[in-house]
Parts: structure tokens; sequence; C-alpha cells
């Protein structure tokens, strides 16, 4: 009983932070310049702005997209704000994403971003070298790390 009280404490702060940490990256780079990061980073008629770019380390590959996908998933998700949630009348695709999002979330920050995401959790990451958004990235990305390992353990 025990185990599953502290995986269920480390699961709840874990899930908290990422979700403070989305909503930081996402206005820290404007809702609309996320939401082009995910729909289309190299539509030459709706260009990023280059503040958004340095967040990205400069350049938006696919799994980028995939994580900022993510921080929508997590802020509009029963994380978040509540506006998408799991039921009966969602199409077994959406439940079973919404289930699963913080492992897939954790997988992409475990293959593609482990190094940035051990530094911060090794308490190694210098804050103050990066911007804003980009802490707020690395942040959501390992808190959302530590949540779905947990959450795999729980299952």
């Amino acid at each position: 009983m025990k185990n599953v009280a502290w995986q269920n404490q480390v699961k709840t702060i874990a899930t908290t932070l990422s979700v403070v940490f989305a909503l930081w990256m996402a206005l820290s780079v404007g809702i609309g310049e996320a939401a082009q990061v995910v729909i289309d980073p190299a539509d030459p008629a709706n260009p990023l702005a280059i503040e958004t770019m340095d967040v990205f380390g400069g350049n938006v590959d696919f799994v980028d997209r995939i994580a900022v996908l993510g921080v929508f998933i997590t802020i509009l998700g029963g994380a978040g704000l509540g506006i998408i949630s799991r039921s009966p009348n969602n199409p077994k695709f959406l439940n079973d994403l919404l289930s699963f999002y913080p492992v897939i979330i954790g997988l992409v920050a475990f293959t593609a971003f482990s190094s940035e995401v051990w530094e911060l959790l090794s308490g190694d990451r210098d804050w103050a070298l990066y911007l804003d958004g980009t802490n707020a990235y690395i942040g959501f990305l390992a808190s959302s790390m530590v949540a779905g390992a947990v959450s795999l353990l729980r299952r």
C-alpha cells in the first residue's frame, strides 16, 4: 500500500508540473505560434517568429511537433483545463490517447530529449542560459517523462 501512495503522489506532482510548464511554454511563444508548430511550422504564408524558432533551437522538427501536440493535450485534458476528457461517446482512439498521453510524451522525452531532461532532473540545468519558452518546454518534457514512468509502474 505504501508503494501506491508514493507513486500517486509523484504522479500527481509530475502531472501538475507538466500542466504548469505546458501553459508557460504555450504562453511564452503564444498560442497561435504553438498551434503553428503542430500544424505546419514550414508554412511560407505563416512563418514562425524567430523567437519561437529560438525556443526549439532554431529548427522545429517532427519530434517537436509531437511534443507540442502533447502540450495542447496536457492543457486541454483532464489534468489541465478539462475541456477534453475520456467519455464513452468518444472514439476509442481519443480515449486511448487521453489515457496514455503521459506515457507517449514521456517516451518522446526519453528518446529525443534525454540529455536535456536528465540535465533538469539531476539538478544540473542552468536555467539562466535558456529562454523561458525553452525552459518551460524542457520542464514539460521532464515532468511528463516522470508522470509517464510512474503511470507505467502503476499499471
